[in-house]
């Protein structure tokens, strides 16, 4: 039984390397109008987002979301750790994620 729960806990701390990070922004929460709404809302670099709505941030190349608690989290290009592969053919007109490019594998050198 001990072993499964060091397998599990190195699998757990494996999986967490490979992933990528969703910065997050705390409290966020702004009082106002915009777009025939009112109220309380998410504003960050001039964004306005109510709670539980989702934003292409075209030009940044990310996803924008608006918790209930008005953290806002930001979706980035995911990216790898190892440094095996990497984007190429970015494009920040395009809407997240077909912005972030194709991945391929990094040139040796």
């Amino acid at each position: 039984m001990k072993y499964c729960a060091v397998i599990l806990v190195l699998l757990s701390v494996i999986g967490l390397c490979y992933s990528f990070s969703q910065p997050v922004v705390k409290n966020t929460r702004k009082e106002g109008c915009w777009e025939g709404q009112c109220g309380s809302h998410c504003d960050f670099q001039g964004t306005k987002l109510f709670p539980d709505d989702n934003k292409n941030d075209i030009g940044k190349c990310r996803m924008l979301r608006c918790a209930s608690n008005f953290d806002l989290y930001i979706t980035p290009c995911s990216f790898d750790m190892t440094g095996e592969t990497e984007y190429v053919d970015q494009d920040d007109s395009k809407p997240f994620p077909e912005c972030c490019g194709r991945v391929v594998p990094r040139k040796k050198h």
